[in-house]
């Protein structure tokens, strides 16, 4: 697990960036540490080993790899950014399985079904880490178990990897804006329009942490999906990419459709005449421009 280690988001796509920069070029532990981790660095102390933690979180997501004895990068290639492979491994290794951080998607999946915010500090943290042990392990401990440091440090890659926001209070508000929005040349596919049971049921495939899906049917068993209630979290997220103009919801005064009611969608007169959705059109990027 890294994302209660020193291995903070920026930091990692440092390194990804540095090792793709100095491709081809010696770079082992010693020489790493020392750019990570150099003499003089404020707060450094002999126990202090971040850069041990930020390598170890790049391994763990596939990001780079070991060579005869050096640092290369592997994962995406090409023009991609350090940041945007970071995100893709995210994707891929985190939000889609428990196995590299068992609490990631998990928790999010948790406190995306209970409608809530997560607030800063030790006694958010403690309360958190109570809250989820209990709901959903029925108070059972856990091995490595979920604690207040997790939940620190998973705040912060949860808003890094566009699972939310922080307000001015230091509330994290779960809305996966980015996260469906990089998904949906894959929810879609070849298709330009879907009924929301459809798209509803692609999305879950793609992102199991959101409605539906199976992690976030593991935090959240007494879901029901045929209640057809979209969370908060997912309702703003829709409710603004159609805003945004990326997606079309198409909200008749008639649907049978899935609620976004969580959100109070505006009312546009044009689509969003209720807070029903019945079905879900992709824009193309010629509507996008011209929107």
């Amino acid at each position: 697990m890294f994302t209660d280690s020193e291995a903070t988001p920026a930091r990692v796509e440092m390194l990804v960036e540095l090792v793709r920069k100095m491709s081809g070029r010696k770079l082992d532990m010693p020489t790493i540490r020392q750019l990570l981790q150099p003499d003089g660095l404020p707060g450094l102390t002999a126990k202090s080993d971040q850069a041990r933690s930020i390598v170890a979180a790049a391994r763990e997501l596939n990001l780079i790899e070991d060579v005869e004895g050096m640092v290369r990068a592997s994962g995406p290639r090409g023009p991609i950014t350090a940041r945007s492979a970071l995100i893709a491994a995210i994707d891929e290794n985190i939000l889609s399985d428990t196995k590299v951080e068992p609490w990631f998607a998990l928790f999010y999946a948790f406190l995306l079904g209970r409608n809530e915010s997560a607030a800063g500090g030790p006694e958010a943290g403690k309360m958190w880490e109570a809250r989820f042990e209990r709901e959903l392990f029925g108070g059972v401990t856990q091995k490595n178990r979920f604690n207040d440091t997790k939940y620190r440090g998973l705040r912060r890659w949860f808003r890094y990897s566009g699972l939310g926001w922080h307000d001015g209070d230091d509330r994290f508000h779960p809305s996966p804006y980015e996260r469906v929005l990089r998904q949906i040349p894959n929810i879609f596919k070849t298709d330009v329009e879907l009924s929301i049971d459809l798209f509803m049921e692609r999305l879950s495939e793609r992102c199991p942490e959101l409605d539906g899906g199976h992690l976030f049917l593991t935090a959240n068993p007494d879901w029901i999906r045929s209640h057809r209630s979209i969370t908060l979290g997912l309702s703003h997220a829709l409710v603004d990419l159609h805003l945004d103009n990326r997606l079309v919801l198409h909200c008749p005064i008639d649907s049978d459709g899935w609620s976004i009611a969580a959100a109070a969608p505006p009312r546009d007169g044009t689509h969003l005449k209720s807070d029903l959705v019945s079905s879900v059109r992709i824009v193309n990027s010629h509507e996008v421009r011209n929107g």
